[in-house]
């Protein structure tokens, strides 16, 4: 059994331009609509950086957009949990200390990862640590779903543009706090600048594996130290970048965050599409095209599932492979290839293919394979005495 984990990454534009309700919560909301009329579920990584920024700028009376941005992401969020679907964590730390001021946000490029902020490994209340962050972030999600939700727990974690290396000060500050599984592999990717992030040596695209101490790519002893739910990719050349869909998304991605609505974004920070030099360097070089519903035709993802459904990587525990899907809010325009997708998997692969958040089976692989491990009734992970 496969079950697909849709994965949304929820953010506006990483240098901080665009607009909430624009390229947030509008292409949410069509997106939801859609995974409830199949009964698809969505684990919506919440970009939790932006919205501490946006609340503090908001509540100081700096922000002038005509709705209140924070109101309107919260509202979707707890209307999603209500309808099953999942909020999980997602961070990019140029966020962390960021301000607004002369129209525009000031943000802190020079925290590309995590492990970059300034307080090292820090305490569960400074938010320029890895603790803090990581901290901060679950309780926020937690404060913000439980009501809706009391059986809620934030446990998942992924990385601002998977730059997950190095991995050791990373899986212990998750462990602290009690997230107990990441997201930010994609098997072939590697790269150079600005991050060094190598995950060729990944040990697969689907199913999960729990990680060594010091790498989130390679696994280690079962229940030791935190799962790892790679996004599912296959190497294929850069040039297949250039299908139609994947390039409507991309230009759509370049016009909007170019014309750059409020005018809040920052030059200085990094943008989020690549430079054309760049893109021509790599045109014959294999690349991981990762599975995005948002730039796949509907009959590219029919054949990426099927390829994963081949892939030898059945747990041999019952509790299936989960292959990994992502998405970004400000990319969904390609609501007819999901849904065409969407509904293949409804009417042709019944009992083969099913979908499920992140925190069920991130439940279910610590409930079956982590016995010094036990959820509390709050959600949170403990470790039990022996």
């Amino acid at each position: 059994m496969v079950y697909l984990v849709l994965s949304l990454d929820y953010e506006v534009f990483g240098n901080g331009s665009g607009d909430v309700r624009r390229d947030m919560v509008e292409p949410t909301q069509r997106l939801l609509a859609l995974c409830n009329e199949y009964g698809a579920k969505l684990s919506i990584m919440f970009e939790v950086g932006e919205y501490w920024a946006m609340r503090e700028a908001e509540q100081r009376g700096l922000l002038d957009l005509g709705y209140s941005p924070t109101q309107q992401i919260e509202e979707q969020i707890r209307q999603a949990a209500r309808d099953g679907h999942d909020v999980q964590l997602h961070l990019h730390p140029w966020w962390m200390g960021a301000a607004f001021a002369d129209g525009g946000w000031q943000l802190h490029p020079e925290y590309r990862q995590i492990t970059d902020l300034p307080r090292g490994m820090g305490t569960d209340g400074d938010l320029l640590s890895i603790a803090g962050a990581l901290y901060q972030g679950k309780r926020t999600l937690e404060a913000l779903v439980k009501p809706v939700c009391p059986e809620y727990s934030c446990l998942v974690y992924r990385a601002a543009e998977f730059w997950g290396q190095p991995s050791r000060e990373l899986i212990a500050g998750m462990k602290k706090v009690g997230l107990v599984a990441d997201s930010s592999v994609v098997r072939g990717m590697r790269q150079t600048d600005p991050v060094p992030t190598d995950y060729r040596k990944a040990k697969s695209a689907v199913g999960y594996w729990w990680t060594d101490t010091d790498d989130i790519s390679q696994s280690g002893p079962v229940g030791e130290q935190i799962i790892e739910f790679p996004v599912y990719s296959a190497l294929k050349p850069y040039i297949c970048n250039f299908k139609w869909t994947k390039l409507r998304a991309t230009l759509k991605r370049r016009q909007t965050e170019k014309a750059d609505t409020n005018g809040h974004g920052m030059v200085e920070a990094r943008q989020s599409t690549e430079s054309l030099e760049n893109v021509l360097k790599k045109l014959m070089s294999l690349h991981p095209m990762k599975y995005d519903f948002c730039k796949l035709s509907a009959r590219d993802m029919i054949r990426g599932l099927r390829a994963a459904r081949q892939a030898d990587q059945s747990m041999g525990n019952g509790l299936g492979t989960p292959v990994v899907m992502l998405g970004h809010s400000k990319d969904f325009w390609n609501d007819r290839n999901l849904e065409t997708f969407l509904k293949f998997v409804r009417c042709e692969c019944e009992g083969k293919v099913g979908f499920a958040t992140f925190a069920e089976v991130a439940k279910r692989i610590i409930e079956t394979e982590a016995a010094p491990l036990t959820l509390t009734n709050e959600g949170d992970v403990r470790v039990s005495s022996k």
